[in-house]
């Protein structure tokens, strides 16, 4: 762990495919967190190492596209994707296994220096990564987790 990433994880109840599903599927998870976004998926998307998809941000954001591709993908497991934004790399674990009465999910987020995008938000974005405060402002502390936790009881 340490300044540049973080992890939160919950124990859910509940059919393990559903809540995999609904903890990991890119146009399910637009669903239910906070930060609206817009998936689009290709026409041949599967979930498989090395399909993609874009995630469109609002004006907030600059109208940025993140471009996520998936590293591994291990179905109830372990799902690995990696996206940049703004001079950040961002690589993305979630995982799951059993535990008493349901399943412990868990999110890691690690950050990392990348050359994308414009020069003066690069510099700020690598300046939070240095200082720490990029893993401590991302860190929602497990709130998209109750969300996602909401979202499963729910359906």
């Amino acid at each position: 762990m340490g300044y540049a990433s973080f992890t939160n994880w919950r124990r859910l109840e509940g059919d393990p495919n559903l809540i995999w599903h609904a903890f990991t599927h890119p146009s399910e998870t637009a669903q239910y967190e906070e930060h609206k976004t817009e998936t689009v998926l290709g026409p041949d998307f599967a979930m498989a190492a090395g399909d993609c998809w874009d995630s469109k941000h609002g004006e907030e954001c600059d109208l940025d596209v993140v471009r996520w591709t998936i590293t591994r993908h291990v179905p109830n497991e372990v799902f690995e994707f990696t996206g940049k934004q703004r001079g950040i790399r961002q690589n993305v674990m979630l995982t799951m296994e059993p535990a008493d009465c349901g399943h412990i999910v868990t999110e890691t987020i690690h950050f990392r220096p990348a050359f994308d995008g414009k020069l003066g938000t690069q510099l700020l974005s690598w300046l939070l990564l240095a200082t720490g405060l990029l893993a401590k402002l991302g860190d929602d502390r497990g709130e998209n987790l109750d969300l996602l936790e909401a979202h499963i009881a729910a359906t």
